[in-house]
């Protein structure tokens, strides 16, 4: 089977592109009303988890919304535990680099840019990444946040979220939201995933 050439941002974007279809399809949940305003910044790509010297990141842009604000003018703390939920889980479908294999390098190791399998092949690989990726984004088991700063309504913030260790079934990751123009702290969370058996998770609809 050809190997993806996604890379992280590639994977990030179309776990985003796949949940924006769900919405369209009618399949809503807690998110939904967050999805259409999220902006993917960047993505990390790394070579070896365990080498890694800065913990795998993926960054997110968003606009506070009056539908997510409280009566003063400012984010909800729910909207905002929300938004950390969600942009936390998707660093857990941070992947380090895929290593070439055999059949897809030449005769200099260099990777092929080539597939036996084809176009076709390749969407079909590139698919099932997605749904790994999916899979792994598990179910939560602890989320603490600390409140820094009121995020007024209509600011812009960045959504720092960090891989910070990711094994078999247990997961932990940490966010930062940031004021976009100065990158003043406003808001930090701690978050603990369990990763469920692949047989539970509900495959996405691609």
């Amino acid at each position: 089977m050809a190997r993806s050439k996604m890379n992280n941002a590639q994977r990030i974007q179309k776990l985003l592109d796949v949940i924006k279809s769900l919405d369209e399809q009618d399949m809503k949940d807690y998110i939904s009303s967050f999805i259409p305003y999220l902006e993917l910044v960047s993505a990390d790509d790394f070579e070896d988890a365990a080498r890694h010297h800065h913990n795998p990141r993926v960054v997110f842009a968003y606009t506070v919304r009056p539908e997510h604000c409280n009566r003063l003018g400012n984010m909800h703390g729910g909207a905002t535990a929300t938004l950390f939920d969600f942009g936390t889980s998707l660093a857990m479908a941070l992947l380090p680099e895929a290593k070439p294999t055999p059949e897809n390098t030449d005769a200099a190791g260099n990777a092929s840019s080539e597939s036996s399998e084809g176009e076709s092949g390749e969407d079909e690989d590139e698919d099932e990444d997605v749904i790994r990726s999916w899979q792994r984004l598990g179910v939560s088991r602890t989320l603490a946040v600390t409140y820094v700063r009121p995020a007024p309504c209509n600011s812009e913030v960045l959504l720092e979220c960090e891989q910070v260790h990711a094994g078999k079934r247990m997961s932990s990751l940490r966010g930062v939201l940031r004021r976009r123009r100065d990158g003043a702290v406003l808001a930090t969370c701690e978050h603990g995933k369990v990763i469920l058996e692949p047989e539970y998770v509900p495959s996405p609809k691609l």
